[in-house]
């Protein structure tokens, strides 16, 4: 029941915080039979909601014991089944004194405390060096033998450090194997801990020891199952997300044998192929520019008003990331990224999408219509959610602030986040859990005032009427939230519309290098498509003859007014 109640939660979490969730490859999701889920971690405490609120079975996640030390997330952990793992990096602690040089073998402290803060098989971490430092002996309180990845790195002087322990995990390896032995499903995040970059960082070797050491102590047919959350802007309220399922495999007999002889061996050849899995139902990028490049070189690539699945969507971004990759030494594609990326600053210095740039044709009867219908639905999703922005003011603001806090402090203390945006979705919805049903109960009673001061009802019917009023609260803040999605998207196209005819020499010439770059781009693809996609032609996700000729332009989208209907609850 705790676990039900726990999913309900996330569900309503994730499909409020997120306007636009898409999941692909559910059928994959094998209905019984040991699973080890495994995703990559871009949005901390929402990740295992959405994949959770999405999966068709029960899964327990693994979570950083830290996490589930903290109230409310570790009420949520544990109704959700979760299984505690004590991270060494959250047990690291401050050492003492400064460290002064290292001669090759030695670390040489001063006022260090190594005898009492030190054991052998304990790490020193150093801020700025990347590298491992184990402790191998400990000789006295100012002197310890270290062994390093890199020692080139270590360029010690009067440094600052902290120690972190050795942790036995075997407890909790023996937990895992039990489930799955038990045919349950376990999920983990294998980077170790969530972050910002745009591609994955380096897999922790635990989930390998998991499948494998369940696979060799109880003949567990453990089978392994990738699953991607391609977040758009995922740290923004409102935005969207893309969750794949990829298809689930099982550890070969031949690997587990190795296991069993050689450890490190098979560990390393399984994650690989975690790795190469993750990566092909994720979008990977080198940078966050790459990243949009694509997104803007694969919008220029398909059709005008073509609307793909889903799926398609996914795997046409991701080849594209993959062959921007793979080909980003050839002349030929490094200038027309960088005419998409040139493209790209003149769409944000001008303050319009690429889609509207498409659209954009000069039609004064027509513009005139579109411009009056979609001032229409921007005045009307207005009324509507305009008492809601009243009432929501104070939230807004202290969650924001309260985010920005946590991003700050969470960025502080990582060496991987570029700007720690992976948290700033989590805690902003931690904090409304806390603050949201305090607001109700804050303007319900101030509610009950109102009506009770200015003598609005019969006495007799106050209280009736506060009731509702909390009944109806959070219906109304759901609606006003899809109402403010509409008008969001009806203010975009007036402003653009009219930003047209205010320069209209700017826009036209921003069309004509966007159509001259639609060109290069469908070019290159019909050029090099061979070359990075294994039977391109037979494999196509656009036709060419899909390519030839535009869509003709609606007097008026009759989608666009379904959808503007249905998001004011019509």
């Amino acid at each position: 029941m705790a676990y039900e109640l726990a999913k309900l939660f996330s569900k309503v979490v994730t499909h409020t915080f997120f306007r636009d969730i898409q999941v692909i490859g559910l059928e994959n999701i094998p209905k019984d039979g040991p699973i080890l889920l495994y995703g990559n971690h871009n949005n901390q405490f929402i990740d295992p909601l959405l994949i959770i609120s999405n999966m068709t079975r029960k899964i327990n996640f693994i979570a950083a014991a830290k996490s589930m030390r903290k109230p409310i997330i570790g009420d949520i952990g544990r109704a959700l089944g979760g299984i505690p793992v004590e991270r060494p990096q959250d047990l690291a602690k401050i050492g003492n004194g400064i460290l002064k040089k290292y001669d090759g073998t030695y670390l040489i402290g001063e006022n260090s405390q190594f005898t009492k803060q030190c054991q052998i098989h304990d790490s020193i971490l150093i801020q700025g060096i990347d590298t491992i430092i184990l402790i191998v002996e400990i000789i006295n309180d100012t002197k310890i033998k270290i062994q390093c990845e890199d020692s080139s790195q270590l360029h010690i002087k009067n440094n600052k450090y902290k120690i972190q322990p050795k942790v036995d995990q075997s407890q909790m390896f023996e937990q895992v194997w039990v489930a799955l032995k038990q045919g349950k499903c376990i999920g983990i995040f294998p980077e170790g801990g969530s972050h910002d970059n745009t591609t994955l960082l380096p897999l922790k070797p635990g989930i390998c020891i998991m499948a494998l050491g369940a696979s060799q102590k109880y003949q567990t047919k453990v089978k392994l199952q990738p699953v991607g959350l391609n977040y758009f802007k995922g740290h923004k309220f409102r935005s969207k997300v893309i969750v794949e399922f990829g298809v689930p495999y099982e550890i070969s007999q031949q690997l587990i044998d190795t296991y069993a002889i050689n450890k490190r061996q098979a560990i390393s050849k399984l994650l690989l192929e975690i790795e190469q899995q993750l990566k092909s139902v994720t979008i990977q990028a080198p940078s966050y520019s790459h990243l949009s490049a694509v997104m803007i070189g694969r919008s220029l690539y398909l059709p005008d008003r073509t609307r793909l699945s889903p799926q398609d969507l996914l795997q046409l971004t991701k080849r594209f990331s993959q062959s921007f990759y793979k080909l980003k030494d050839h002349p030929e594609v490094n200038e027309v990224l960088t005419e998409i990326k040139l493209y790209n600053y003149k769409l944000k210095a001008l303050g319009v999408k690429d889609w509207e740039v498409m659209r954009m044709q000069k039609r004064i009867y027509l513009d005139l219509q579109i411009i009056g219908f979609n001032i229409f639905m921007t005045l009307l999703c207005l009324l509507f959610a305009f008492p809601g922005y009243i009432m929501t003011i104070p939230i807004t603001l202290i969650l924001n602030m309260y985010a920005e806090k946590e991003r700050k402090t969470a960025l502080a203390g990582s060496k991987v986040k570029i700007s720690g945006k992976d948290v700033v979705a989590s805690f902003k919805v931690l904090a409304s859990i806390i603050i949201v049903p305090i607001s109700v109960i804050i303007y319900t009673i101030l509610f009950y005032i109102w009506l009770s001061v200015y003598n609005i009802v019969d006495e007799e019917y106050t209280l009736r009427y506060t009731i509702i009023f909390l009944l109806m609260w959070p219906i109304y803040i759901t609606a006003m939230i899809r109402s403010n999605d509409g008008l969001i998207r009806h203010a975009r196209k007036v402003n653009s519309q009219i930003l047209f005819y205010l320069y209209e020499n700017k826009y036209r010439k921003l069309k004509k290098q966007r159509e001259e770059l639609q060109t290069k781009i469908r070019k290159l693809v019909d050029t090099f498509g061979e070359e990075v996609i294994q039977d391109f032609n037979h494999n196509r996700i656009v036709q060419k003859s899909q390519l030839q000729s535009p869509k003709s332009v609606a007097e008026l989208d009759i989608q666009n007014v379904f959808e503007s209907l249905q998001e004011l609850g019509i």
